[in-house]
């Protein structure tokens, strides 16, 4: 049986997924760690949710882990992971870490952005990015955010240093950057094939390349704009460094497959699988949909072309995630099949009410939409909401 579990993370994600490999035992993955403790909501992912489940699972200490991975640098990704790396490089025989990981994959800042231009020392170079998390020069940002993005940049750092402490960088079996790349093979990683659909090339390139130039320009205020532009930019398409920088897997056990989409832009997401030559009948059994739900991320085209079983929603609200307009258009484009949609959290209110394209009533709340979703169209579809008592919401796969 294959099992993904969408763990409570908040408005970030933590993925656990279970298979068995070749001997017959099970083997576990963790994807992603979600966010920094929430004060409002008393609740720290890694400590509160993460760790307990894990000792649910199996009493074992340190609990092997086959593939650990961050998405990418969003803190909501990250913080917790950062957390448990840090524990395991304190960790003694008499005092275990909770985990063990046999590999790891994680895309470093630096290894993103390529080596600083000539000329520009490392102390501008830390300056610049250290602006980013300058209210002063953010000013349409909330302080929250922006905070959450200079701290983004210094855990991943950290994350990578905790991995060459314990001999986990590399992103072995790879032994490099993990990008998308017409004709690379499959993975497997002990019993699951692993194709690598993002970041794409391109994408790589384009974003070095604004990078450097955004280092490049003269004076301190044109340098900290641009680079501000790269990791917050206004548009209404999701073009940010780090979401654009997403890891996204195609994993395969025997018959079953899943989409492992972290915050990529959807648009990517088909791109990248139309230039690896994947069937172009793109059929899932379960769809992590990309950055909580945004509507930003999953395109008309994206939420069209790909037909899956499952689709999982990891979300609480924050930045009003999952997007309304996101749930309808899959009850619309996919409803009328027997599909699942997988929410981590329930409780759910917008900060606007919205006005359902299908009958014209406006709502503010999850649970009234998707009554009123099934009252306007009807169809196979259900959903599975993850229950107060529970750490997850499990999709098993026989």
């Amino acid at each position: 049986m294959l099992i993904l579990e969408a763990l409570n993370a908040l408005a970030g994600d933590c993925l656990l997924l279970r298979y068995p490999g070749p001997d017959g035992n099970e083997r576990l993955w963790l994807i992603d760690g979600g966010p920094k403790t929430n004060n409002k909501k008393g609740i720290t992912v890694w400590k509160d949710v993460l760790l307990p489940r894990l000792r649910q699972l199996s009493p074992k200490v340190p609990l092997p882990i086959a593939l650990g991975m961050v998405s990418h640098i969003d803190d909501d990704h990250i913080n917790g992971i950062q957390k448990i790396t840090q524990a395991l490089t304190a960790a003694t025989p008499a005092k275990p870490a909770a985990v063990k990981f046999q590999r790891f994959w994680f895309n470093a800042f630096d290894q993103l952005v390529g080596p600083k231009p000539q000329g520009l020392s490392a102390e501008t170079e830390a300056a610049s990015v250290q602006s980013l998390v300058s209210t002063q020069n953010l000013p349409n940002v909330d302080d929250e955010l922006a905070q959450a993005v200079m701290e983004s940049v210094s855990q991943g750092n950290a994350l990578a240093a905790d991995l060459r402490t314990l001999k986990l960088d590399g992103n072995v079996p790879i032994r490099g950057l993990i990008q998308a790349k017409p004709g690379q093979p499959a993975i497997d990683i002990e019993g699951a094939k692993v194709t690598i659909l993002g970041p794409r090339r391109d994408r790589l390139e384009k974003l070095r390349q604004d990078w450097q130039a955004a280092l490049k320009h003269p004076d301190k205020a044109s340098r900290q704009a641009a680079l501000q532009e790269l990791f917050l930019p206004a548009s209404q398409q999701d073009k940010s460094v780090p979401n654009l920088s997403s890891i996204v897997l195609l994993v395969r056990v025997a018959k079953r497959s899943l989409l492992l989409t972290g915050d990529a832009h959807g648009d990517d997401i088909v791109a990248a699988w139309k230039e690896l030559g994947l069937p172009r009948q793109a059929k899932l059994d379960v769809l992590k949909m990309p950055h909580h739900g945004s509507i930003r991320n999953g395109t008309q085209q994206f939420l069209g072309f790909f037909q899956a079983n499952h689709y999982v929603i990891s979300a609480d609200g924050l930045h009003d995630n999952p997007d309304p307009p996101m749930v309808e258009a899959l009850v619309k484009m996919h409803g009328q099949r027997a599909i699942v949609l997988h929410f981590t959290n329930e409780d759910i209110t917008w900060s606007k009410a919205y006005k359902i394209e299908k009958n014209g009533k406006k709502v503010k709340k999850l649970r009234d939409l998707l009554a009123e979703l099934k009252s306007a169209y009807g169809g196979s579809w259900t959903t599975n909401m993850r229950k107060s008592t529970e750490h997850s919401v499990i999709i098993n796969l026989p």
